[in-house]
């Protein structure tokens, strides 16, 4: 993320990591061995999301820098270099979204909706980062994604995201979709990599909201 964004505190005890978000008792920032996965993960995020500590998508490129990139989401203001990406041959280019949780007037996403398969083509996922609310304006007010496969994932568990109020039921965060659309690609070794960083992310968070250090 744009290191001229200053994330938000999670406790006032603490400065926080500018690059993993957690109280600097707890930065986790070189407790990953970094991963490159086959599959391009391109991450478009509401301005909010740079200044929460609870953001997982920076996480995602801490561990997995080659392969992930993420992009602001501004209404009045088209990612240049993620168009650009998008219309290049050499990816074939899904977008991840709910579709079971959206119903548009003016769209038939389920003619959209597609299961994935591989192709001889580098394999790249947007992934729409954001509360609900800011996910659903990105997919609905981003014409540029208009004409892109939907890859939506129905995960058979819960989320584990349990740092903010108002999630919806069913819905994974950023960090636990891409864990699960690598599932599906066959990246299982580095989705089980990502999945132990979330993990550790996880502790290290509840613990320094308390203002403590995780121990172990």
């Amino acid at each position: 993320m744009d290191k001229s964004y200053q994330v938000k505190r999670i406790t006032n005890l603490y400065q926080s990591c500018n690059e993993c978000g957690l109280p600097i008792i707890n930065c986790i920032c070189n407790k990953s061995v970094p991963v490159c996965t086959k599959a391009k993960l391109w991450i478009l995020s509401s301005e909010r999301e740079f200044y929460r500590p609870s953001n997982t998508a920076r996480l995602l490129r801490l561990i997995n820098p080659d392969s992930t990139e993420i992009f602001l989401w501004e209404r009045t203001k088209s990612p240049k270099q993620l168009i650009d990406y998008i219309s290049m041959e050499k990816y074939a280019t899904f977008v991840l979204f709910p579709t079971e949780n959206e119903k548009l007037e003016n769209e038939k996403l389920e003619n959209r909706k597609v299961e994935f398969k591989r192709t001889d083509r580098i394999t790249a996922f947007i992934i729409l980062d954001g509360t609900w609310k800011e996910a659903r304006k990105i997919f609905r007010k981003s014409d540029f994604l208009k004409g892109l496969p939907v890859a939506s994932l129905e995960p058979n568990y819960a989320s584990n995201y349990d740092l903010r109020r108002g999630a919806v039921e069913g819905n994974l965060c950023t960090i636990e979709a891409a864990i699960e659309i690598l599932k599906i690609t066959g990246e299982i070794g580095p989705a089980q990599n990502i999945e132990d960083y979330y993990k550790l992310f996880l502790k290290s968070y509840r613990a320094g909201a308390n203002g403590h250090e995780l121990k172990g």
